[in-house]
Order: structure tokens, then C-alpha cells, then sequence
């Protein structure tokens, strides 16, 4: 473990060379890369203070190779990685606003309303952009960033976001052509686009739509494939050190459906999983599985059992992986069925599921 007392930050101030500064920093940084999976809460935020207090230090080289090490860590130093996002050199914002599964949808719109397009491409790489996130990076970028969003599937795009890329590409030939690719692009909109579209779009995307386009298809049905699983979404949260952070302020005394409402509106995933376990009575385990399956009946019930309120449910409906894997329709069948199923009934289905867990 690293103790911010090993770190002598008044004699590094007083240093006019950045040679030593710069190879802590990458020393510091390599070191929580290789062992960021086996720390605890409290050694995550001593690295988190060191680092983020090294980054002003140090000259951009430095700062850029701690961000592409600690870009892809499900288990990163939160204040550090928000950091790196806001910075105003892309090459040290770039890397953790592609890959970072710490951001989540209020970091990544707050970068996206105030920096420039070069965050904003940055942005539209992810590998799972949410409704929220795409309309205001389409709505803030240029063609180039609208282009990119198009062409990533794993960017859901919602009506607002679909109309202006639609309109780049009544006159885009490249954008014309990445919509024609999209397997979840409407024959409605592919009808609009050839029906009135300059002559050079219809033929790009009349050509798109008439190629097999084996390669891009298979690559965007693996993609789909992945995103289907559960696996694929619990290996994006840091579940171990929500749960040690919620224990350690207090456990079940300040667990409460209020508490997980709020880190749900929040979009604090793990969090929310961790205050569900405690406030349900499921071991971690169990809760992260829950709330990240296709199939929100369990959660439903449970919810009505323990007498949750109607815009709880709704908070939780729009959370962590159900905002991405569930479209509208899907989270109204799960309201309506909440409305509607009976609180004893939800109760004595609950009990016999723990009562056939205690007997297995």
C-alpha cells in the first residue's frame, strides 16, 4: 500500500526540475494499474489524492501517460479520473472519456456542454452511449463528432438525436452511408433519406442498403451479442468498493429507499446495487444480478413487497445497465405491472423465494 507520507509534496514543490515529478507520477500510476483490483476503499482514495495532487505538478507527458493507465480500470480513483476528463488537452481527456467506466451520464454531459469538439469525439467512442449523453453530443458537435456517433452502435439514438443526423445526411455522402450500415437505423428513415436526398446520397445509401455488408453486420451482431449478457455490464462497476463504502458509513441504519433513489437519479450504479442488497436482504451477489438482467419481474416484485414509491421504481428503471438494455416500451410494462400487482401477493411471492432458497 502507498501512504501519502512517502510522498514529500512540499519538497517536490520546492523542486525546479520536472524529471523526478514526472517518473513518480508514471511510477504511481503503473503501480495502481497492476494492483487496483486487490485495494481497498481507503488505499483507492490515498492513490486517488496522490495522483490528482502529482497531475498539477508534472509536465503533460507525465499527465497523459497516467490517464491511459488508468482509463480502462473498472476500480479507478474517481476525483482523478474526473480530472483527466476536464482537462483541456484532449490527448490527456481523450483516453478516459473513451474508455473510463467511471464516468457516468452527469460527468460525461457536463464535459460535453462545456468543452470542445475535440472532447466531444472523444465522447461519441465509447462503447455504450445512453439517449441522454448522444443528444447532447450530437447537438453539440460537428459532422465529424455526428458522423462517429452514427457509426458507433453502441450509441442509442433517441428521436432528437436520429433527426439532426438525418439531416446531415440529406447532404452527407459519408453519413448517408454510416446510417445505411446502422442495424437499428428505420426503413422509415432510410425511405426519408433516399426520397430526399441529393442524387449522390440516394446512390451511397441506395448501394449500402443493397450490399450484404457481411463484415460491418457480424462486427455490429457481436457487439449486440455482448451487450446482451449480464457479464458483459457487471464487469463494468466497482461493486466491492460501493459495498466496503456503504458498510463502512453505517450499513443497514442508513440504507433506505430514499438513499437508493437518489444514487439511481444520480446515475451511481454501483451504489445503487449496493443500498438495494442491504434494503431488500440479498446478499451482493444476488442484487447485482437483479438489477442488471433483461427480465425486471424479480426487481418489480420486490419493489412492491417492500412498499417502494411508484417514482423510485421509475428512477431505478432508468439505472446503470437498464438504461441502455431496456427501451421504453419494456420500462412501461415494468411500471404498469408494479401498479398493478397486489402488495400481499408480492409479499408471499417473496417469502416463498426465500423460503425455497433456505430449504435448496
Amino acid at each position: 500500500m502507498i501512504e501519502t507520507n512517502l510522498v514529500d509534496f512540499k519538497s517536490l514543490a520546492l523542486d525546479p526540475s520536472p524529471g523526478r515529478k514526472n517518473e513518480l507520477l508514471k511510477g504511481v500510476a503503473s503501480l495502481f494499474a497492476f494492483t487496483s483490483e486487490r485495494c481497498t476503499m481507503e488505499q483507492i482514495e490515498i492513490y486517488d489524492d496522490v495522483i490528482g495532487r502529482l497531475a498539477d505538478m508534472v509536465e503533460a507527458e507525465a499527465k497523459i501517460f497516467a490517464a491511459e493507465k488508468i482509463a480502462p480500470l473498472r476500480r479507478a480513483p474517481e476525483r482523478t479520473v474526473r480530472k483527466f476528463a476536464a482537462d483541456d488537452m484532449i490527448e490527456v481527456a481523450g483516453p478516459v472519456l473513451k474508455r473510463s467506466p467511471v464516468l457516468n451520464d452527469h460527468d460525461l454531459v457536463a464535459i460535453a456542454e462545456k468543452k470542445g469538439h475535440g472532447h466531444l469525439l472523444a465522447i461519441a467512442q465509447r462503447s455504450v452511449l445512453s439517449e441522454r449523453v448522444t443528444d447532447v453530443v450530437v447537438g453539440h458537435g460537428n459532422s465529424d463528432v455526428r458522423r462517429t456517433v452514427a457509426s458507433n452502435h453502441g450509441a442509442r439514438l433517441g428521436e432528437r438525436a436520429l433527426a439532426q443526423i438525418v439531416q446531415q445526411a440529406l447532404s452527407d455522402v459519408r453519413m448517408a452511408e454510416i446510417l445505411g450500415k446502422r442495424p437499428d437505423t428505420p426503413d422509415t428513415v432510410i425511405a426519408q433519406v433516399v426520397g430526399q436526398a441529393v442524387t449522390s446520397v440516394r446512390a451511397a445509401i441506395g448501394s449500402e442498403a443493397e450490399s450484404a455488408m457481411e463484415a460491418q453486420l457480424n462486427e455490429a451482431a457481436k457487439m449486440a451479442e455482448a451487450r446482451m449478457s449480464n457479464s458483459y455490464w457487471l464487469g463494468l462497476y466497482d461493486f466491492e468498493t460501493a459495498w466496503e463504502k456503504i458498510l463502512h458509513q453505517g450499513g443497514r441504519r442508513i440504507a433506505s429507499e430514499a438513499l437508493m433513489c437518489q444514487y439511481a437519479l444520480e446515475d451511481r450504479f454501483a451504489d445503487v446495487v449496493a443500498t438495494f442488497a442491504l434494503v431488500a436482504d440479498l446478499d451482493l451477489e444476488e442484487a447485482k444480478h437483479w438489477l442488471v438482467r433483461m427480465d425486471t419481474e424479480p426487481f418489480v416484485v420486490m419493489a412492491k413487497a417492500l412498499g417502494m414509491k411508484f417514482t423510485t421504481v421509475q428512477a431505478m428503471l432508468k439505472a446503470g445497465p437498464w438504461k441502455h438494455r431496456l427501451d421504453g416500451e419494456q420500462r412501461m410494462q415494468a411500471l404498469n405491472q408494479f401498479q398493478q400487482i397486489d402488495p400481499r401477493v408480492a409479499r408471499s411471492r417473496i417469502a416463498a423465494t426465500r423460503g425455497q432458497r433456505l430449504v435448496g
